[in-house]
């Protein structure tokens, strides 16, 4: 994979990231970007090349956190104070 290519794969996974995490989708979109967070990372260790993104790869990371710890806030409410 040329430089370019990498930059565009990269851009693109952590931009869906971004945006799924933000939308969070039922939870589905914090997992995704997680995942896509790890997969961009990954991406550019494996290219070698070296970028100043990395902190669009923590923004995935927070983001998709953030999102299930909503989420999980959201169940545990409906679970304890729910009417008997």
């Amino acid at each position: 994979m040329s430089s370019e290519e990498v930059k565009i794969e990269f851009s693109r996974l952590v931009n869906r990231g971004i945006v799924l995490g933000s939308v969070w989708i039922f939870g589905i979109g914090s997992v995704i970007a997680i995942i896509s967070g790890y997969q961009a990372g990954r991406l550019l260790k494996e290219s070698g090349i070296k970028t100043e993104s990395s902190s669009k790869i923590q923004k995935c990371y927070l983001i998709g956190a953030l999102g299930i710890l909503i989420d999980l806030a959201v169940v545990l409410i409906i679970v304890f104070f729910r009417k008997k």
